[in-house]
């Protein structure tokens, strides 16, 4: 990426904000997510706290003792609990 025409540079958020935007309108379904982390200090991916919601029983802290982790700071339990939330009414449709 070449600078931008806005002044700050070649990290312009105005460039970042529209970059990251692009890429999520070309998602189709929530099913099909880029990579990410949900929780930094045990390194589990979204698509595994998904894949397990899909297959077990029990709230987010549940799913990551069976993923064999335990919350550590707790910050990223209000998020995965949404994507758990999110995941079954997708299997109840």
């Amino acid at each position: 990426m070449g600078p931008c025409s806005c002044g700050e540079g070649t990290v312009c958020i105005k460039r970042l904000a529209n970059a990251t935007a692009s890429h999520y309108s070309r998602i189709t379904t929530p099913r099909k997510l880029p990579l990410m982390y949900i929780c930094i200090c045990n390194a589990i991916r979204e698509s595994d706290l998904r894949s397990a919601a899909r297959r077990q029983n029990g709230d987010a802290e549940a799913l990551y003792q069976r993923l064999g982790h335990q919350p550590r700071c707790r910050q990223c339990l209000s998020a995965a609990q949404q994507i758990v939330a999110t995941e079954r009414s997708f299997m109840a449709a």
